[in-house]
């Protein structure tokens, strides 16, 4: 079902379907909308509760209840998922998913973080807000090419010297060509996948040179290592399932690591752009999308 919007006065509403159930809990009835030319009863939802939507997942998931934003369970600020004193490298972290998964690091008491990334500026942009917004966390920044066994043994080098690192957040990666298989120049094909796969074996190895003894190592993966959302993903998709088996063998050998492969979902980053983004799937599981669509909808209403 397509989302259509509303507005009463200064308010702005979302549109769903009352016999939608995952919209069922946060809706009450309302006559129906004059920006819907369908018949059956609507309802409206006020776009602050939209933005904190639970609902069903999108596609096939073991995962029952869906969020779009961060909720109470897994606050950083929970005394129980408390990282404080840690040590936490992230890669990619200069933009994007990288660049928030070490600042709610921050957040939740971390005391060193190192964000590697190939292009500094960004790193050091990223760098001065976590500091500016949690003065505790002392933040190292490299311009590191992870496909490049040498910039990635000296970057850990630098950063932690004697000391030990104990999260390691394994996010950068390229897209790769966007072709289906039967398309494909396979030298660009396969070089796409050599390249995720020789940093994420280089960050790995490093880790394991430099991991204290119950260290955690984070593999941001994404769920085209598992499902089929369309055949231009096919060397992504390949790329990022070796890149989980290469991490399994990581916690397999080492029993006292702990090893977890995260899937973000559609995230709006310049490389989930580059992919066909939001626009392509039909949602996004960040709430940025929504908070942008949102914003430039409020901004016609009050010209309109």
């Amino acid at each position: 079902m397509g989302l259509q919007f509303a507005h009463s006065g200064t308010n702005l509403y979302i549109c769903g379907l009352q016999d939608t159930n995952k919209w069922s809990s946060l809706t009450q009835p309302h006559s129906t909308s004059h920006h819907h030319s369908t018949h059956r009863s609507q309802t409206l939802v006020p776009i602050s509760q939209f933005l904190t939507l639970k609902m069903a997942a999108p596609f096939p998931s073991p995962t029952s209840m869906w969020h779009t934003t961060t909720y109470d369970a897994i606050s950083p600020t929970r005394p129980e998922l408390s990282a404080k004193g840690n040590t936490v490298l992230v890669t990619g972290g200069g933009t994007g998913i990288g660049a928030e998964t070490a600042r709610y690091f921050a957040k939740a008491g971390a005391s060193r973080i190192a964000l590697l990334g190939r292009r500094e500026q960004p790193l050091l942009d990223t760098k001065k807000a976590i500091e500016k917004e949690f003065p505790d966390a002392e933040v190292f920044v490299a311009s590191t090419d992870i496909t490049n066994k040498e910039e990635v043994d000296s970057a850990f080098a630098k950063f932690l010297g004697d000391r030990k690192l104990d999260v390691v957040v394994s996010n950068a990666a390229t897209i790769g060509p966007q072709d289906p298989v039967k398309d494909a120049d396979a030298e660009r094909f396969l070089d796409a996948i050599q390249q995720n796969l020789r940093g994420a074996m280089f960050v790995a190895q490093a880790f394991l040179r430099h991991a204290s003894d119950r260290a955690v190592a984070i593999n941001v993966s994404s769920s085209v290592a598992h499902l089929d959302f369309g055949p231009g993903f096919a060397s992504y998709g390949v790329a990022k399932m070796a890149i989980v088996r290469l991490w399994n063998s990581v916690a397999f050998a080492n029993p006292d690591l702990s090893v977890f492969h995260i899937q973000p979902g559609v995230v709006d980053t310049a490389m989930n752009r580059e992919a066909g983004g939001v626009k392509a799937m039909g949602f996004a599981d960040d709430g940025e999308w929504d908070a942008l669509c949102v914003a430039k909808i409020t901004c016609r209403l009050t010209r309109n």
